[in-house]
Formats: C-alpha cells, sequence, structure tokens
C-alpha cells in the first residue's frame, strides 16, 4: 500500500512563495527565537518559555535543528498543550518526517521561505526568522549578540507587537537598543505576560536531560498575586 503524500499549501508573502505542510500559526504565538553560545541559563529559560507558553494557552514558534530547538520541543510535549510551528530555513523536502510529526500531532505545522533545491544560506536563516516574526503575535530573543536590531524585529515593535530579550542574553549592542526601544527583559515567557496563568519553577526533588545535559526538572504552579 502506498503512503499517502502531504499536503502541502503555499500562500504569498512580500512576492515570495510560502510552503508550508499542517496548519499556519494563530494569534496567540510567541516566536522563541535562539543563537549560538547561549548556554545552560539560556537554553533553560527556552524550555521554561515553551512549558509556560503552552500553559497559558499560546502556540510555539521555533528554528528547529539548533542548539535550544529540543529544550523547546520538549516544553511543548511535556506540557502536551499548545501547536508548535517549526520555520525551517532550506525547502520542505528537508524536513524530518519526524519533524512534521511532531509539529501535526500538536496541530501546528511546518514553514519554510525558501524553495525546495535551496542551499542552507545565513539571508534563508534571517528570512525563516523574518517570517516566524511576522507571523507570530510575539518574540522573545535569547542568545543572539546582535551588532544592530534586526528590520523584522523593529518592525514589530513599531507595530505594537510584544518582543522581549531574555536576562541570559543581554549582550550586544542591538541588545541594549531593543529594550530602550521597548523590548521587556524576561526571565522566561510567563515574565512576559501582564498576568500569567502559569509560572514555572525548578524541582529539587528531579531532573530532566536536554541536549546532553542534566537541569532541574521544571513543575508548573497556579500563578498566585
Amino acid at each position: 500500500m502506498k503512503r499517502k503524500k502531504l499536503q502541502i499549501d503555499s500562500f504569498s508573502y512580500y512576492g515570495m512563495e510560502i510552503r508550508y505542510i499542517g496548519a499556519l500559526p494563530e494569534k496567540d504565538t510567541v516566536f522563541l527565537s535562539g543563537g549560538k553560545g547561549m548556554g545552560k541559563e539560556g537554553i533553560v529559560s527556552m524550555y521554561r518559555s515553551s512549558l509556560e507558553a503552552a500553559a497559558n494557552n499560546w502556540n510555539v514558534s521555533y528554528l528547529p535543528g539548533l542548539e535550544y530547538s529540543e529544550a523547546v520541543e520538549k516544553g511543548i510535549f511535556e506540557k502536551d498543550k499548545g501547536a508548535l510551528y517549526a520555520f525551517i530555513p532550506m525547502g520542505l523536502n528537508c524536513a524530518s518526517l519526524g519533524l512534521i510529526s511532531r509539529c501535526l500531532i500538536t496541530g501546528g505545522g511546518v514553514i519554510s521561505p525558501v524553495a525546495d533545491d535551496s542551499l542552507f544560506s545565513l539571508s534563508a536563516l534571517s528570512a525563516s526568522r523574518s517570517l516566524a516574526q511576522s507571523l507570530s503575535r510575539a518574540t522573545i530573543l535569547g542568545g543572539e549578540n546582535l551588532s544592530y536590531i534586526p528590520f523584522s524585529v523593529a518592525s514589530a515593535l513599531d507595530e505594537g507587537r510584544e518582543v522581549a530579550v531574555l536576562e541570559s542574553a543581554l549582550n550586544g549592542k542591538g541588545m541594549r537598543n531593543l529594550i530602550r526601544d521597548g523590548a521587556l527583559i524576561v526571565q522566561s515567557f510567563s515574565g512576559f505576560l501582564s498576568d500569567p496563568r502559569y509560572i514555572s519553577f525548578p524541582d529539587k526533588k528531579g531532573k530532566y536531560g536536554i541536549m546532553g545535559e542534566n537541569f532541574g526538572l521544571l513543575d508548573m504552579e497556579r500563578y498566585e498575586k
């Protein structure tokens, strides 16, 4: 019996054809954007942000295959709530069945701004970040040592969409400029909301493993003022 082919849809975005499998982000989606050299603190913050976003009825978008990606996925699946959207800087043919399945099972999708015969490049990575920011209600930046503010982030601020910077990523002139322009400083997603329903905290009773290291297990507690 032949395996059923996945349906690929598309839409036009500033003259580019954007192709996707599954669904596109809904309005309450936060883009968790990580970079190189995030370290333990940054990866934990991304895990906590993903976990808290799902618990507070938000969806999560991210870039798969990077240092922080597994932490984001773990947060969504550990809470088993919220849709996951993966933006890949290569064509959909490069998306593994495992990645597609992980996104589709949550009600999310896999999205790419480049053609299937494209090679990985920094410009394609930048395009994926810009698209994710444009299709998400909010962005939390972690690990990017920016020397300038990307146009997509500046546009998000100008349009009144929320932008935040993780405390673990407060380096680089670009980050300082972002904060001066109105970006928040947060430890994780819950600090981004004015009235979060849930927050996370370390639990000394156990450990969980990501990226080959053990970090404190994070449980959810009802938020109380």
